[in-house]
């Protein structure tokens, strides 16, 4: 008998990872509700993001969120900040962004609301220098106050990132190649390496590992890269094993000073059975909509499914009515969309 797996989904979103040129010393994507942070009301960790709600309203307000404590190394270089103010009807509500530093604030930067919406959804970065407090204990504070949280909608926070530039430092910053593979077929990988620091680097290794720790393979690379050059290496693999895997490089420098990026992140994989699934999703969201979280692009919900379903190279179909018999389907994703529509 054929088993039908009926899936009730609301958006389901990939939160894709930026890069940056210096080497990030330090950084919180809110994939999860971190811990230490510490926030005032109507601020909230909600769907990837520290969030400034302006519900409840609150007026002669004063709120805050404030990170935990940071130790900034001596060569400690920016704050980026990735973010998106959605305006109502201001009158003299002010953002800033600062640093706590011995229990006194230090303010770095300011936006008064009455100049409208700041950025565009999905978040923009704003970059602000932190040689000032190099080698000190820091707190990142986001700050809103003003006469009514009532006169904006929301502060999204997506990504707070604080740089460092080191004399050694090679990171291994990407991995390219297919996201699905056949069983026993053989893939193409591509690890790319950037020299984060400051001196030119050419003996260095690079390797690829399937999640687990399983070596792939390893090059021993010769190639002279300047501050802030990269260079990419392929590796071939052949998966034996039907199963959803990860991959990931590793460059490996004497004398990095920041091993810290030393590692990429995963590069998801499937490695499909010959198999063929019947997929169909019902779109059935009462056209709910979505700002992606990479691009900014505003999307039916039913798009965060198909996405998802390319990147395992998952064939399907979309139905606006669902078929009286369901039989004939291997799995239906039932996409209910967001709760405010109706």
């Amino acid at each position: 008998m054929k088993k039908l797996v009926v899936l009730f989904l609301m958006c389901l979103v990939l939160f894709p990872i930026s890069l940056v040129a210096q080497a990030t010393y330090w950084e919180e994507t809110f994939a999860s509700a971190p811990t230490g942070w510490s926030l005032d009301a109507n601020w909230s960790f909600s769907n990837g993001a520290l969030r400034l709600s302006w519900s409840p309203a609150i007026t002669n307000y004063d709120l805050s969120a404030i990170s935990p404590v940071i130790s900034l190394p001596a060569n400690v270089e920016d704050l980026i900040v990735t973010q998106f103010i959605d305006s109502y009807s201001p009158v003299d509500e002010i953002m800033t962004i600062g640093v706590i530093v011995n229990s006194i604030p230090n303010e770095l930067w300011q936006y008064e609301l009455v100049g409208g919406n700041w950025g565009s959804a999905g978040g923009e970065e704003v970059v602000l220098p932190l040689s000032d407090f190099a080698g000190e204990d820091i707190q990142i504070q986001f700050r809103s106050y003003g006469s009514s949280t009532f006169n904006f909608d929301y502060w999204y926070i997506y990504n707070v990132m604080i740089t460092a530039v080191f004399d050694n430092d090679m990171a291994a910053t990407e991995i390219a190649g297919p996201t699905f593979i056949e069983q026993n077929q053989q893939g193409t990988w591509s690890v790319t390496v950037k020299n984060s620091g400051l001196l030119a680097q050419n003996n260095y290794t690079v390797k690829l590992f399937k999640h687990g720790g399983l070596e792939i393979g390893s090059i021993q690379s010769d190639i002279l890269l300047q501050t802030y050059e990269t260079a990419s290496f392929d590796f071939t693999w052949t998966p034996s094993e039907i199963e959803n895997t990860g991959l990931y490089g590793q460059v490996i420098l004497a004398g990095d000073e920041f091993p810290d990026n030393d590692i990429s992140n995963y590069h998801y994989l499937r490695v499909n059975s010959e198999t063929q699934l019947n997929v169909i999703v019902w779109n059935n969201d009462a056209n709910s909509h979505f700002y992606h979280p990479e691009t900014g692009a505003y999307l039916g919900c039913e798009e965060s499914i198909k996405e998802n379903l390319d990147l395992n190279g998952i064939e399907y179909g979309v139905v606006n009515t669902l078929p009286e018999d369901l039989s004939a389907y291997d799995i239906v994703f039932v996409e209910l969309g967001l709760w405010c529509v109706g």
